[in-house]
Parts: structure tokens; C-alpha cells; sequence
């Protein structure tokens, strides 16, 4: 799935792309204004519409309507389950009231933050001035992320302060990111550095989750990584799964140089960018690596 997720849909994506820019050509020393990228994203509107016929014209139609669908309800209802039961009920009635949500208060407020939060993605929406701009804010918040969804899985003192606290950095951080740096890695490695040492603060200093909750969570999982205190209270050895991790890791890593490495590496003999043997190179070492990860 991942390889045909980033190499092979991206491939197709970069061949339509070029394919577009033949039939729809651009001086290429005008200024790279908002404008000019605004009006370059309609390339593809105007190749639908004018290179398609009017069957395969509304499949596609029907297709980026879906998926457009499809990735609205998912925040929307991700949104809601954040506000009704981690903030909500998990701090302003249980640890906050010292009592317990009932189902129609969550109810209520699942569907108040719904609405809330689609004028707020509308308001933002009216104000964005290319799919680019888009783009940025969302690998923007997606970096501010990162951490937190990765460490909630391999380490036991990772909190709800710590999911908290990383959007919370991501939604103040990012318009400020974006306005005051220019360099996008920059960006990314600032925003990433910032929510990274959020999150390890939020779990070292906020109380964490309730023993008999990891205990339950553990038990059904068998997580790997910083799990020990709770694989003690229940007498479970580690010492196979600290193996299998450090297994998974290596898999990881090699996984990653395979599926970056074909990508780029083809991606450059695509476009002719470069030396060639450097493109080579890295289609070589992502075959390389496969049986570091084809048995994981």
C-alpha cells in the first residue's frame, strides 16, 4: 500500500503534471507571484474540462467530489470526538466538575463543535490564496503533529495535555511560521522542534493517564517501546518486545530509504534533473535495503 501510495500515485501525478504544462504552457520568467501560482493551479480544472470527454469528465468529477467528501466528514467528525470527549469530558466535567458527562451533553457539544469548526475552516478557506498556501499550513500542522501521534503508541507517560498541547502549538505557531519564514524545511523543522519538546513537557510535568486505562490498553496491544512500569504492574517480560522494536525500527528506516529513494530517484530521470547516476544511485539502495523490510 505504501509503495503504490507514494511512489506509484505520485509518478502518476508528476506525468500529468508535465503533460499539463505542455498543453498549457507559461512563461517561465514571469515573477512566481500568488497570482501566477493561483491561476497555474487551474491547469487542471482547464485539462478536465477541455482534454476530457463527457463520460470520463464527470467519473472524475464524481471521483474528486468524493474523496472531497470523504476528507470533510473525517475532520469533521475527528474534530467533534476531540472537543466533546478529550476536552470536554476528559477535562472540564472529569477532572475539572469531578463528575460524569452524560450522553446527551456529548451529544450537544459534538454537534455545536461541528459547527463551529466549519465556519472556521470556511472562514479560512475564503482568505487562502492558492491550493500552495493550503498545502503549507496543512504539512505545517502536520509536523506540529507528528510527534505526539507517534510517541502515543511507544511511550506511556504521553497524556491528553500532550495531544492538547501540540494543537494547540500548531494552530498559534503555524500563521507565524508562515508570515516570517520563507524556507519551507525551515518551517517544518522549527515547527516540528517546537511541538517535539511541547509534547515531552506536557508528559514529564501534567498528570498522566490513569494506570488502570494503561494497564487495559497494554494488555490488549502489547505496544512496543517505553512501556515498562505498566508491563511490571502486570508481570509481563518486555524483553521480546524491546527486540521486536528495535527490529521495527530498522524495517522503518530501510522501508523509507526504498519507497523516498525510488520515488526521487525516478522522479529525476523523469524530469532529466541532475546527474543520472545520482538518480540511479538511490533506485539502487532502495533495492538494497529490501530484505530489511520485506519480512516485517
Amino acid at each position: 500500500f505504501t509503495i503504490t501510495q507514494i511512489v506509484v500515485r505520485s509518478l502518476l501525478w508528476l506525468l500529468i503534471g508535465l503533460a499539463l504544462l505542455v498543453v498549457f504552457p507559461f512563461d517561465a520568467t514571469q515573477p512566481l507571484t500568488d497570482d501566477l501560482i493561483a491561476r497555474r493551479e487551474l491547469v487542471f480544472a482547464e485539462g478536465i474540462e477541455l482534454l476530457l470527454p463527457a463520460g470520463a469528465r464527470g467519473l472524475m468529477l464524481t471521483g474528486m467530489l468524493a474523496a472531497l467528501a470523504s476528507t470533510i466528514d473525517t475532520h469533521m467528525n475527528w474534530g467533534a470526538s476531540y472537543w466533546s470527549n478529550d476536552l470536554y469530558k476528559g477535562i472540564w466535567v472529569e477532572r475539572i466538575r469531578g463528575r460524569e458527562a452524560n450522553s446527551s451533553e456529548l451529544v450537544l457539544v459534538a454537534r455545536v463543535s461541528t459547527v463551529v469548526l466549519l465556519v472556521i475552516a470556511l472562514a479560512i478557506m475564503v482568505n487562502l490564496g492558492s491550493i500552495q498556501t493550503a498545502w503549507q499550513i496543512s504539512l505545517l500542522f502536520g509536523a506540529g503533529m507528528g510527534a505526539v501521534l507517534v510517541l502515543r503508541w511507544l511511550w506511556e507517560r504521553v497524556n491528553l495535555y500532550c495531544e492538547i498541547g501540540s494543537i494547540l502549538v500548531s494552530l498559534l505557531l503555524a500563521p507565524i511560521l508562515i508570515l516570517t519564514v520563507d524556507a519551507e524545511w525551515q518551517r517544518l523543522a522549527i515547527m516540528a522542534g517546537v511541538s517535539t519538546a511541547v509534547v515531552f513537557a506536557a508528559a514529564l510535568l501534567m498528570p498522566g493517564t490513569e494506570r488502570r486505562t494503561l494497564m487495559v490498553f497494554y494488555d490488549r496491544v502489547r505496544p512496543p517501546g517505553w512501556w515498562a512500569r505498566t508491563a511490571r504492574a502486570l508481570e509481563l517480560d518486555t524483553t521480546a518486545s524491546k527486540r521486536e522494536f528495535r527490529r521495527d525500527v530498522v524495517a522503518i528506516i530501510a522501508a523509507a530509504i526504498s519507497v523516498y529513494g525510488w520515488l526521487v530517484g525516478a522522479a529525476r530521470l523523469l524530469l532529466q534533473v541532475g546527474d543520472t547516476a545520482f538518480a540511479v544511485g538511490l533506485l539502487l539502495a532502495g533495492i538494497v535495503v529490501v530484505p530489511l523490510w520485506r519480512r516485517r
